[in-house]
Protein backbone atom coordinates (compact mmCIF):
# COMPACT_ATOMS: atom_id res chain seq x y z
CA UNK A 1 0.00 0.00 0.00
CA UNK A 2 1.22 3.79 -1.09
CA UNK A 3 1.60 6.56 1.05
CA UNK A 4 -1.39 8.22 -1.26
CA UNK A 5 -3.53 5.32 -0.11
CA UNK A 6 -2.72 4.89 3.45
CA UNK A 7 -3.47 8.72 3.24
CA UNK A 8 -6.66 8.75 1.82
CA UNK A 9 -7.88 5.49 4.10
CA UNK A 10 -6.48 7.75 7.41
CA UNK A 11 -8.41 10.58 5.99
CA UNK A 12 -11.79 8.31 5.84
CA UNK A 13 -11.31 7.20 9.12
CA UNK A 14 -11.15 10.06 10.87
CA UNK A 15 -14.21 11.06 8.60
CA UNK A 16 -15.81 7.94 10.04
CA UNK A 17 -15.08 8.95 13.18
CA UNK A 18 -16.12 12.95 12.66
CA UNK A 19 -19.70 11.77 11.95
CA UNK A 20 -19.95 9.26 14.41
CA UNK A 21 -18.99 11.92 17.02
CA UNK A 22 -21.43 14.31 15.77
CA UNK A 23 -24.44 11.59 15.46
CA UNK A 24 -23.96 10.57 19.07
CA UNK A 25 -23.84 14.15 20.34
CA UNK A 26 -27.24 14.91 18.16
CA UNK A 27 -28.94 12.11 19.64
CA UNK A 28 -27.72 12.77 23.08
CA UNK A 29 -29.31 16.55 22.84
CA UNK A 30 -32.25 15.11 21.31
CA UNK A 31 -32.94 12.21 23.91
CA UNK A 32 -32.02 14.96 26.66
CA UNK A 33 -33.90 17.81 25.85
CA UNK A 34 -36.92 18.65 28.21
CA UNK A 35 -35.43 16.96 31.38
CA UNK A 36 -36.83 18.93 34.26
CA UNK A 37 -33.80 19.95 36.19
CA UNK A 38 -33.85 21.37 40.08
CA UNK A 39 -33.98 24.99 39.62
CA UNK A 40 -31.99 27.19 41.47
CA UNK A 41 -30.53 30.72 41.45
CA UNK A 42 -27.03 31.88 40.85
CA UNK A 43 -26.06 34.54 43.86
CA UNK A 44 -22.53 34.91 42.80
CA UNK A 45 -18.97 33.41 41.31
CA UNK A 46 -15.77 33.02 42.81
CA UNK A 47 -12.52 31.86 41.00
CA UNK A 48 -14.46 28.94 39.30
CA UNK A 49 -16.81 28.08 41.83
CA UNK A 50 -20.65 29.17 41.78
CA UNK A 51 -22.94 30.38 44.86
CA UNK A 52 -26.65 28.96 44.28
CA UNK A 53 -29.50 29.51 46.47
CA UNK A 54 -32.04 26.59 46.16
CA UNK A 55 -35.68 26.84 46.92
CA UNK A 56 -37.36 23.58 48.78
CA UNK A 57 -36.97 19.96 47.02
CA UNK A 58 -38.07 16.77 47.84
CA UNK A 59 -35.80 13.70 46.87
CA UNK A 60 -36.27 10.32 47.26
CA UNK A 61 -33.16 8.60 49.16
CA UNK A 62 -31.39 5.28 49.20
CA UNK A 63 -28.53 3.83 50.66
CA UNK A 64 -26.82 0.52 49.28
CA UNK A 65 -23.81 -2.06 48.84
CA UNK A 66 -22.85 -0.13 45.84
CA UNK A 67 -24.03 2.65 43.63
CA UNK A 68 -25.57 0.16 40.94
CA UNK A 69 -27.88 -1.57 43.71
CA UNK A 70 -29.02 2.44 45.00
CA UNK A 71 -29.85 3.26 41.45
CA UNK A 72 -32.38 0.61 40.44
CA UNK A 73 -34.21 0.53 44.29
CA UNK A 74 -34.91 4.68 43.25
CA UNK A 75 -35.53 3.56 39.48
CA UNK A 76 -38.09 1.33 40.68
CA UNK A 77 -39.57 3.91 42.97
CA UNK A 78 -40.40 6.41 39.84
CA UNK A 79 -41.16 3.41 37.94
CA UNK A 80 -44.07 2.94 39.99
CA UNK A 81 -42.68 0.90 43.56
CA UNK A 82 -44.62 3.43 46.24
CA UNK A 83 -47.86 3.80 47.38
CA UNK A 84 -50.28 4.26 44.66
CA UNK A 85 -48.50 2.78 41.68
CA UNK A 86 -47.44 6.62 40.78
CA UNK A 87 -45.11 6.46 37.84
CA UNK A 88 -42.66 9.52 38.24
CA UNK A 89 -40.64 11.06 35.37
CA UNK A 90 -37.14 10.82 36.05
CA UNK A 91 -35.17 14.85 36.87
CA UNK A 92 -32.03 16.15 36.95
CA UNK A 93 -29.22 16.06 38.27
CA UNK A 94 -28.54 12.60 40.52
CA UNK A 95 -26.73 13.21 43.71
CA UNK A 96 -24.11 11.13 45.22
CA UNK A 97 -21.38 11.39 47.77
CA UNK A 98 -18.50 9.73 45.35
CA UNK A 99 -18.79 7.69 42.08
CA UNK A 100 -22.67 7.94 41.09
CA UNK A 101 -24.78 5.33 38.31
CA UNK A 102 -26.18 7.98 35.29
CA UNK A 103 -29.94 8.53 35.48
CA UNK A 104 -32.16 6.98 33.17
CA UNK A 105 -35.35 7.76 31.82
CA UNK A 106 -38.54 7.29 34.05
CA UNK A 107 -41.12 4.72 32.44
CA UNK A 108 -44.68 4.63 32.79
CA UNK A 109 -46.25 1.18 33.78
CA UNK A 110 -49.45 2.03 35.51
CA UNK A 111 -51.11 5.62 37.36
CA UNK A 112 -50.01 8.56 36.74
CA UNK A 113 -46.50 9.57 35.40
CA UNK A 114 -43.87 11.37 37.79
CA UNK A 115 -40.56 12.33 35.94
CA UNK A 116 -37.16 12.37 36.96
CA UNK A 117 -35.68 15.87 37.67
CA UNK A 118 -31.75 16.47 37.18
CA UNK A 119 -29.13 15.86 39.15
CA UNK A 120 -28.88 12.56 40.94
CA UNK A 121 -27.45 12.94 44.45
CA UNK A 122 -24.71 10.06 45.36
CA UNK A 123 -23.09 10.10 48.83
CA UNK A 124 -20.17 7.44 49.99
CA UNK A 125 -20.30 6.41 53.74
CA UNK A 126 -20.77 2.88 54.50
CA UNK A 127 -22.00 1.87 51.10
CA UNK A 128 -23.24 4.28 48.60
CA UNK A 129 -26.06 7.04 49.25
CA UNK A 130 -28.18 8.17 46.15
CA UNK A 131 -31.00 10.91 45.66
CA UNK A 132 -33.55 11.22 43.07
CA UNK A 133 -34.90 14.55 42.90
CA UNK A 134 -38.65 14.62 42.22
CA UNK A 135 -40.33 17.22 39.51
CA UNK A 136 -41.10 20.29 41.15
CA UNK A 137 -45.14 19.72 41.04
CA UNK A 138 -45.05 17.48 43.90
CA UNK A 139 -45.55 18.96 47.43
CA UNK A 140 -44.29 17.33 50.85
CA UNK A 141 -47.96 16.14 51.19
CA UNK A 142 -48.53 15.09 47.88
CA UNK A 143 -45.02 13.24 46.97
CA UNK A 144 -46.10 9.74 47.32
CA UNK A 145 -44.68 7.67 49.73
CA UNK A 146 -41.98 4.22 48.76
CA UNK A 147 -43.17 0.55 49.15
CA UNK A 148 -39.93 -0.45 50.07
CA UNK A 149 -38.31 0.26 53.66
CA UNK A 150 -34.36 0.96 52.53
CA UNK A 151 -36.45 4.21 50.61
CA UNK A 152 -37.48 7.26 52.01
CA UNK A 153 -38.61 10.62 51.26
CA UNK A 154 -36.20 13.70 52.14
CA UNK A 155 -37.57 17.24 52.52
CA UNK A 156 -34.87 19.93 52.14
CA UNK A 157 -35.32 23.37 53.06
CA UNK A 158 -34.43 26.35 50.91
CA UNK A 159 -30.50 26.26 50.78
CA UNK A 160 -26.99 28.02 49.57
CA UNK A 161 -24.61 25.36 47.79
CA UNK A 162 -20.94 25.87 46.95
CA UNK A 163 -20.65 23.90 42.95
CA UNK A 164 -17.32 23.46 41.61
CA UNK A 165 -18.31 21.99 37.51
CA UNK A 166 -16.25 20.24 35.50
CA UNK A 167 -17.23 17.93 32.41
CA UNK A 168 -16.20 14.56 30.77
CA UNK A 169 -16.05 11.12 32.89
CA UNK A 170 -16.17 11.31 36.95
CA UNK A 171 -13.80 8.61 38.84
CA UNK A 172 -12.90 9.37 42.06
CA UNK A 173 -9.69 11.14 41.98
CA UNK A 174 -11.28 13.68 39.47
CA UNK A 175 -13.86 14.05 42.15
CA UNK A 176 -11.61 14.44 44.84
CA UNK A 177 -9.51 16.92 43.01
CA UNK A 178 -12.22 19.40 42.33
CA UNK A 179 -13.60 18.69 45.83
CA UNK A 180 -9.96 20.01 47.45
CA UNK A 181 -10.07 23.20 45.00
CA UNK A 182 -13.74 23.73 45.97
CA UNK A 183 -13.24 23.74 49.65
CA UNK A 184 -9.62 25.97 49.04
CA UNK A 185 -11.83 28.43 47.39
CA UNK A 186 -14.18 28.60 50.02
CA UNK A 187 -11.53 28.84 52.54
CA UNK A 188 -10.07 32.04 50.84
CA UNK A 189 -12.97 33.52 50.10
CA UNK A 190 -14.22 32.92 54.14
CA UNK A 191 -17.19 30.85 53.31
CA UNK A 192 -18.20 28.47 55.35
CA UNK A 193 -19.22 24.94 54.50
CA UNK A 194 -22.54 23.56 56.86
CA UNK A 195 -22.33 19.76 55.37
CA UNK A 196 -20.21 16.91 52.94
CA UNK A 197 -19.70 17.31 49.64
CA UNK A 198 -21.90 15.68 47.22
CA UNK A 199 -21.43 14.64 43.88
CA UNK A 200 -24.02 15.89 41.16
CA UNK A 201 -24.34 14.22 37.76
CA UNK A 202 -27.10 15.38 35.14
CA UNK A 203 -26.82 12.92 32.07
CA UNK A 204 -27.79 9.56 31.08
CA UNK A 205 -25.57 6.72 30.72
CA UNK A 206 -25.12 6.92 26.65
CA UNK A 207 -24.13 11.09 26.85
CA UNK A 208 -21.05 11.33 25.22
CA UNK A 209 -17.92 12.51 28.07
CA UNK A 210 -17.35 15.41 26.41
CA UNK A 211 -20.72 16.88 26.77
CA UNK A 212 -20.99 15.22 30.51
CA UNK A 213 -22.15 17.92 33.50
CA UNK A 214 -20.85 16.87 36.80
CA UNK A 215 -20.78 19.49 40.08
CA UNK A 216 -19.00 18.65 43.90
CA UNK A 217 -21.29 20.41 45.91
CA UNK A 218 -21.68 21.79 49.57
CA UNK A 219 -24.16 23.07 51.83
CA UNK A 220 -22.31 26.56 52.88
CA UNK A 221 -23.36 29.21 55.53
CA UNK A 222 -25.91 31.65 54.32
CA UNK A 223 -24.47 34.42 56.82
CA UNK A 224 -20.55 33.82 55.66
CA UNK A 225 -21.88 34.12 52.39
CA UNK A 226 -23.41 37.46 53.12
CA UNK A 227 -20.20 38.64 54.71
CA UNK A 228 -17.72 37.01 51.77
CA UNK A 229 -19.68 39.32 49.40
CA UNK A 230 -20.20 42.76 51.15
Amino acid sequence: MDWKTKAKLGVGIIGVGLAAATAWTALDRVKNRGTERVPYKTVERIDGVELRRYPETIRVRTTASNGREAFFRLFNYIDGANEGGTSVSMTTPVETGADTSAAGDGATKTGESISMTAPVETTRADGATMSFFLPATYTPETAPEPTNDDVELVVDPPRTLAVRRFSWWAPRIRVSLNERTLRKTLAQAGIEPTGEPRLLRYDAPFTPPWLRTNEVVVEVDTASVRRALR
